[in-house]
């Protein structure tokens, strides 16, 4: 079963956001929709999860719906297949005061104008001359971000206009792009550059989702921190180190001790090894939490068995291009493949081609190797020997 994993924003004037909190979560709990959604006097911010029919049944309920007059019509949604099930491990609908928190006053009216993600495109091949700017947090710029990108140290947003703001001083007449995931922070980083003279900025429509969509395997780089219980969407190779032994990774958790709970990377070695923490110190803390919310239906398989890399996906012929590692793989060898969104495909190998299309009974180590495979496979999953 196809699951989607949407998310959206509206700033839109909104005179009843309990009410509103209260209509939306009855609707999400009948239709099985997981999330976190805000919503406040200035808006919706949101990001949910549930079967393909029951996604489009929201949107439906939120854009056509008499409820909302009309308030939400014509949405756009950052969208993303999740075939695992949930990618939420439970249903979040609050009312806030900011639906995005800033801590700076600012007039959305003024606002950077978009640019389209084939613009940026075209800007990236031309060698155009512009500042891009990662409007999001630390940890998510490490996990992945846009080539020649600029990091703005912060822990959270609202750190964000006084960090930037240095980082610019000497920059107010260059093109300048923001980014973030879904676009809801650019809006009001984009509003508060331009109040303090910023007058060439532009922002990505859709964000960084929009992006990759069109542009896979282009100028991001990495994999694409998101807020929910995947942590990392697997769009790219990794780019940072596992905070304790610097091997290339998009593995992120939180510390297992609940008063460190820091974000970072880590490998499954690394994670078994330090007990999924982030320290000596915190491995062996007194109040830690039990696991990471698991994906429904994960299969969780030790690293140790991985033989090899999905390089390419045929998906109209149900095909993967596997690139192998230290070891060969033969006919009748039973493998899994494995994924941040690839739930553990099973299969005995049949038959098996090389690079060039000749069907072959084996294959040596580092050889790349073309395998039929009954469900879908992802670029970057892993390969193992079951």
């Amino acid at each position: 079963m196809v699951y989607k994993v949407i998310s959206f924003y509206r700033y839109v004037e909104i005179s009843d956001p309990s009410g509103f909190r209260d209509a939306i979560r009855s609707f999400c709990k009948s239709h099985d929709i997981f999330g976190r959604i805000l919503i406040g006097e200035e808006g919706i911010n949101a990001a949910c999860s549930g079967t393909l029919e029951n996604i489009n049944l929201f949107k439906d309920f939120l854009e056509s719906g008499a409820l909302f007059a009309g308030l939400f019509s014509g949405l756009t949604y950052r969208e993303q297949d999740f075939e695992s099930g949930h990618s939420y491990h439970k249903l979040v609908v609050r009312v806030r005061n900011e639906i995005c928190a800033f801590g700076e006053s600012v007039d959305l009216a003024n606002k950077a104008d978009y640019i389209e993600p084939s613009e940026l495109e075209s800007w990236y091949k031309e060698n155009k001359d512009f500042i891009i700017i990662d409007v999001r947090n630390t940890y998510e710029y490490d996990v992945g971000h846009f080539k020649n990108a600029t990091k703005v140290p912060t822990r959270v947003f609202s750190e964000f206009p006084a960090q930037v703001t240095k980082q610019l001083a000497s920059s107010k007449d260059k093109d300048i792009v923001l980014y973030c995931t879904g676009g809801i922070r650019c809006e009001k980083a984009s509003a508060y550059l331009k109040e303090q003279g910023f007058s060439k900025v532009r922002h990505i429509k859709g964000g960084i989702i929009n992006y990759v969509n069109q542009f896979p395997d282009s100028k991001w780089e990495g994999g694409l921190f998101v807020f929910d219980d995947r942590k990392v969407s697997d769009v790219g190779k990794a780019v940072s180190g596992c905070l304790h032994c610097d091997t290339l990774t998009n593995g992120m958790i939180n510390c297992y001790n609940l008063d460190c709970d820091r974000l970072f990377l880590c490998c499954s070695k690394c994670s078994s090894q330090f007990n999924h923490s982030c320290s000596s110190e915190c491995k062996v803390a007194s109040r830690r939490r039990e696991s990471d919310y698991p994906l429904k239906n994960k299969k969780v398989i030790s690293e140790s068995k991985v033989i090899g890399e999905v390089s390419n996906y045929y998906s109209k012929a149900n095909v993967m291009l596997v690139k192998l590692g230290d070891s060969g793989l033969s006919v009748g060898d039973s493998i899994i493949v494995n994924g941040v969104t690839t739930n553990g495909v099973s299969l005995v190998i049949g038959s098996m081609r090389d690079y060039d299309g000749k069907e072959i009974q084996k294959a040596s180590a580092g050889e790349e190797v073309t395998i039929v495979v009954s469900d879908r496979v992802r670029v970057h999953d892993k390969v193992m020997i079951a």
